[in-house]
């Protein structure tokens, strides 16, 4: 980790009061309070992504420091995408003490690295924490197999020859989506590296994609549809823009101020216009 990506002591207390994570030693019962907390409050989303393509940002992108992940998250709610997500919660699990490290990997199992995530490890024992699919609960790896059949964050994992294979429940459909490490370890270098790289392409830069923890299971918002999934099944429900800006807000906690920037660069807009070829 470079200096640049260290926490300092005053930021790192701010997002465990924000969280409501007390510090504490760096066992597997703080490991999981603090990825609960996170679940539950930092989205997964694209919004400053997509208003920096729209904007022509030049290098870095938004995100590509935990300072600045964590600073817009503090002040707007916004998070990042996988690779932005990945290196701010390593960077935090750092700053609290934990032994960690990232990883990289092909979600949807196509054979191109497109997705990071991280590894911690207590007593021998390996968790992934993933920012991206909020499983809720750290996942053992240590073993061969490891299922959890939770009715709304349904997580398989297991071996298979070198790789290592995440399942996970998205939306829209029933099936879960798999994702297959392929890189261990990554580092900064690397990690921003593939960020940039995203830039040419990939469907979060194309449409509105966010997903966060709620009460009641998760909500995804995909381009104009938002999906809704609980203990009792799946719902969806198309959306005009008001209902894009509403579920922003008040699903995924994106603040007014950032929406408006959002809506002004014309990010909005991508939802309703057909995908390139």
């Amino acid at each position: 980790m470079t200096n640049s990506d260290m926490l300092p002591d005053t930021l790192r207390d701010e997002l465990c009061a924000r969280l409501g994570v007390a510090l504490g030693a760096p066992t597997e019962t703080q490991l999981a309070r603090v990825y609960a907390a996170w679940c539950r409050q930092v989205p997964f989303d694209n919004v400053r992504k997509l208003m920096a393509l729209r904007e022509a940002h030049v290098p870095p992108l938004p995100g590509s420091s935990a300072v600045d992940f964590f600073t817009h998250w503090l002040s707007d709610g916004t998070g990042g995408t996988c690779w932005s997500s990945s290196h701010a919660l390593f960077t935090l699990l750092t700053a609290l003490g934990f032994t960690a490290r990232r990883i990289a990997g092909s979600m949807r199992d196509t054979g191109i690295v497109t997705h990071g995530s991280v590894i911690v490890t207590i007593d021998d024992q390996e968790w992934l924490v993933d920012s991206s699919a909020l499983t809720s609960r750290p996942v053992p790896i240590s073993g061969d197999a490891y299922r959890d059949t939770d009715p709304v964050f349904a997580t398989e994992w297991q071996r298979e020859g070198d790789t290592h294979v995440l399942r996970f429940a998205g939306a829209p459909g029933p099936e879960l989506t798999p994702c297959r490490f392929l890189v261990d370890p990554t580092d900064t270098t690397y990690v921003h590296q593939r960020y940039e790289l995203s830039r040419t392409f990939g469907p979060f830069n194309h449409f509105t994609y966010a997903r966060r923890s709620v009460r009641d299971g998760f909500v995804v918002l995909r381009g104009p549809v938002r999906y809704h999934r609980t203990a009792q099944g799946m719902a969806s429900s198309t959306l005009d823009r008001d209902g894009i800006l509403h579920v922003l807000a008040h699903d995924i906690g994106i603040s007014p101020a950032m929406l408006r920037q959002y809506e002004a660069c014309g990010a909005l807009d991508l939802n309703f216009l057909p995908l390139p070829q």
